[in-house]
């Protein structure tokens, strides 16, 4: 992605955001609703789906989550955590 521009997948009705993009090598890259690029930490989170299967979700390091086709979200209350027991 150029710096410089900003992709037409960022504007939804004439408004600019921030959205996730992966490459088919599984790179992830952010990039912001100025057209900068993110330079921090971006994690993959996995979630519970209402038919009981996994799905997974993006976090950024400095804690803006995005859906897996990589458009923002709000903090999602289906989190799949690990009990500290389990990574003994």
């Amino acid at each position: 992605m150029s710096n410089d521009r900003l992709p037409e997948s960022n504007i939804i009705d004439g408004k600019p955001f921030d959205r996730i993009y992966q490459n088919l090598h599984g790179v992830i890259e952010l990039v912001n609703k100025d057209g900068s690029i993110y330079k921090g930490k971006i994690d993959t989170r996995s979630i519970k789906l209402s038919d009981g299967s996994l799905g997974y979700v993006h976090l950024t390091g400095d804690n803006r989550w995005f859906d897996r086709a990589g458009m923002p979200i709000s903090k999602p209350t289906n989190l799949v955590t690990r009990d500290k027991k389990d990574e003994a």
